[in-house]
């Protein structure tokens, strides 16, 4: 006989899709140390999220057919524009307003969780937003750049320490400051003394002299 998936989440089948999340967060804590250990322990453990998976997508497929929310692309549209201008705090509060937890959320929630360097929770987010949407090449391509699986041609270069981790087909939402730092600086005095020896150099090498005190 199937499980029920409330059941299993330990929840009753009347919560909100928040309290359905932070339940699944809560059941996954609890066992994902144990998937590690050798022998029985470890095979419970596997088994145990492999199911509370299921359930999560399960009971979170239930909750979204029992309601139509009209105000939600609108919403998602809003907390984006907030996001793009930097406005973390008023985008959170926005998403935290929403009763729907669509991929869409989880993918804009894992931007706000980056910017404020909560790198496990954004990855963790993401990964729901791939799971619930598994065909849409903006949430996969997020995740395997934070994963570190793909290698992009935009990481050469000195001193790049990071990707674009998030982008769509208008603009980036994250933006390499270090890298983006490095093409606005200019030339540097160093730079510049450096270049005029050289030149210097050569001048002296064809008979001439373009600084005579050296």
């Amino acid at each position: 006989m199937q499980k029920d998936p409330f059941v299993i989440l330990g929840v009753s089948d009347q919560v909100t899709q928040n309290e359905l999340y932070e339940a699944y967060r809560a059941k996954r804590r609890e066992w994902e140390p144990k998937r590690f250990a050798v022998g029985e322990e470890g095979a419970e453990a596997c088994e145990k999220l492999d199911e509370i998976e299921q359930a999560y997508r399960e009971a979170d497929e239930i909750l979204k057919s029992r309601y139509y929310v009209t105000e939600s692309p609108d919403k998602l549209k809003e907390a984006d524009a907030l996001i793009k201008k930097g406005s973390y705090d008023e985008a959170q509060s926005v998403l935290d307003a929403m009763s729907e937890r669509t991929a869409e959320w989880h993918f804009l929630q894992s931007i706000i969780f980056y910017a404020k360097k909560r790198e496990a929770e954004a990855k963790e987010q993401l990964r729901t937003a791939v799971s619930m949407d598994p065909g849409n090449s903006k949430y996969t391509e997020a995740l395997n750049h934070m994963e570190g699986k793909v290698n992009s041609d935009n990481t050469t270069g000195a001193g790049r320490s990071r990707v674009y981790a998030y982008r769509d087909d208008n603009e980036r939402s994250y933006r390499d400051e270090d890298y983006y730092r490095q093409q606005q600086r200019g030339m540097s005095p160093c730079d510049c003394c450096a270049g005029l020896m050289c030149a210097d150099c050569c001048c002296e090498c064809m008979g001439g002299d373009l600084i005579s005190c050296c």
